[in-house]
């Protein structure tokens, strides 16, 4: 995904993803709807939460944002069930 977007010019920062599975692992702050990741990225590249915008393809994405403190939510169709 990173290599596609860069051939287009677009440059992404990081990429963020929760190895963890409750039924193996256990409650984890960063496994959607928990906004572990999203936490995460505020403080790694100062981002203003309340200001942003999130656009996410399930209701567990906005869910976490709202529970980050994300102004703003899109949720887009994208054949995912929400």
């Amino acid at each position: 995904m990173v290599g596609v977007f860069a051939k287009e010019g677009v440059n992404i920062a990081a990429v963020y993803h929760c190895p963890h599975h409750p039924e193996f692992t256990g409650f984890c702050n960063c496994r959607k709807p928990h906004p572990g990741m999203l936490i995460q990225s505020r403080y790694e590249f100062n981002i203003d939460l309340e200001n942003s915008l999130l656009v996410g393809d399930k209701e567990s994405d906005i869910e976490a944002a709202i529970n980050a403190g994300i102004g703003k939510t899109c949720l887009v169709r994208s054949g995912h069930s929400v």
